[in-house]
Order: C-alpha cells, then sequence, then structure tokens
C-alpha cells in the first residue's frame, strides 16, 4: 500500500510541474551568445522585467550597457561608447506571454513557441525561472542562466526600468 502511495503521489507532483509565471521580477544573469562559427561571448549584470510596464537589462560584463523597453520602444545606453539609440519596435518581445505560452516538455524544461522561435525555459524546485535558451535573428544560440531571482507578486517601481545617461551622450535616432 505505501507502494501505491508513493508511486500516485510521484506522478500527481511530475503531472502538476508547472512554471510560476511573476507579476515582476530581477535577478542577476550570465548570458552565452554561440554564432555559426561556434565563437563564445558572454555577458553578465542585472535584469529587471514587469509584466505590463516592460523590462531594463544592465550589462555589467565584458561592457557596460543598459538595454530598456515598454513593448513599443526600445533604447540602448552603451556607457562605453557614450551614446544613447532609440528604436520603435515594430514587433516587440513580450518576454511575460512567451512565458505564459510555456508548456511542460519533460523533467523541469518548458518549451514555448513566439513570433516564429522556439524557447526553452528550465525551471528550479520552486517553479522559478532558471535558465532560457533560444536561437536569435542571426543564428546565434542564446543561452541566459538567472541567478539571486526574486519574484515579486506587484508591480516593479518605473525607475528600476528607465534607462539612465547623461546629457552629454550621443543621441541617436534608429
Amino acid at each position: 500500500m505505501k507502494i501505491l502511495f508513493f508511486i500516485i503521489t510521484s506522478l500527481v507532483m511530475l503531472l502538476a510541474t508547472e512554471m510560476k509565471v511573476p507579476v515582476g521580477f530581477t535577478a542577476s544573469f550570465t548570458q552565452k551568445i554561440t554564432n555559426p562559427k561556434n565563437k563564445i561571448i558572454k555577458y553578465s549584470g542585472k535584469i529587471y522585467l514587469d509584466s505590463e510596464k516592460g523590462f531594463k537589462w544592465i550589462y555589467k560584463h565584458p561592457t557596460k550597457k543598459e538595454v530598456c523597453s515598454d513593448g513599443k520602444n526600445f533604447i540602448i545606453v552603451d556607457h562605453d561608447l557614450q551614446q544613447v539609440s532609440f528604436y520603435k519596435l515594430n514587433k516587440a518581445l513580450n518576454i511575460i506571454e512567451v512565458l505564459r505560452k510555456a508548456k511542460h516538455h519533460k523533467d523541469n524544461l518548458f518549451v514555448a513557441y513566439y513570433q516564429e522561435k522556439n524557447y526553452t525555459f528550465a525551471i528550479d524546485k520552486k517553479g522559478k525561472i532558471s535558465q532560457i535558451a533560444y536561437r536569435d535573428d542571426l543564428e546565434n544560440i542564446v543561452n541566459i542562466h538567472f541567478q539571486e531571482m526574486v519574484y515579486k507578486d506587484t508591480h516593479l517601481s518605473e525607475v528600476n526600468l528607465k534607462c539612465v545617461y547623461p546629457d552629454t551622450y550621443d543621441l541617436i535616432q534608429g
């Protein structure tokens, strides 16, 4: 009887595997991009993501950049080049929407198909995202690992989502 209970409990836990989609989250990240010629570049930094207000990626290494989006506009602040690029988005990547589309694949892996791309997510034991992998428009393999992930049930302050730059930086309209 104990074996039957264990099997049923294990089966229920396996079928109940779910990925928690936050209202907002912050995390440190490491990002590895492998191009089609197997050359690799690694980045690290911090991310702020809000389900309604957008996101901000702060790259600290090997270059200092900020990438911000509200879903309609995209801003790249390159602190090394002292320039800011502004873009209007025709087709925005909505990370929260991708997470909502993700379906359990196996073990701790989830997959989503969004805007003609496949995304794979790994989750930790608490159902929080620990890794994202996908192939970008240039056929690069992008793999992002999250550390120190903090999920929030409330929206992030807009202050955390804004790109900040000095008035002396060159401005480029894209």
